[in-house]
């Protein structure tokens, strides 16, 4: 007996349903490049932000967060009890002491933030900052909580 090598009509059609549910599901997300890159930048802007008033609250320092209009930077000062900030305060994983977007044409802050202080109780200005597209990101001044 001999068998023929090949795929059954049954095999290429269930293979064809699956490639169409996947395009159907898969690509609109694929295409929606800036929302993804809007939110990257936002996740990025609000752990950063989290990482400055826990950095201000342990050492007990002064952390200034200043921005553009498609990045925010980390400084810290280097001693207690100052009204500068005078060292760059590096951010893990950022590869630097600046988180920008990676579309700064369109994935910018509207408006561009003032300069924002963390103080070394971890304390901070009520502050609101928006990102195109994107729930806003509130800093809670009594508490410098970042949500």
């Amino acid at each position: 007996m001999q068998y023929q090598r090949g795929f059954t009509l049954i095999e290429l059609v269930t293979i064809i349903i699956i490639l169409g549910i996947i395009s159907v599901v898969a690509l609109p997300r694929m295409s929606a490049g800036d929302d993804i890159l809007a939110a990257e930048f936002r996740d990025k802007v609000v752990s950063s932000l989290r990482y400055a008033q826990k950095t201000a609250s342990s050492h007990r320092r002064l952390v200034c967060v200043t921005f553009t209009a498609s990045s925010l930077t980390l400084q810290i000062a280097r001693q207690k009890n100052v009204a500068a900030c005078d060292a760059d305060l590096p951010i893990p994983g950022a590869g630097g002491n600046v988180v920008s977007s990676r579309n700064p044409a369109s994935i910018v802050f509207n408006p561009v933030p003032a300069a924002l202080n963390f103080q070394p109780d971890g304390t901070a200005n009520d502050r609101t900052l928006l990102i195109g597209g994107q729930p806003a990101i509130v800093i809670i001044g009594a508490t410098g909580h970042v949500r």
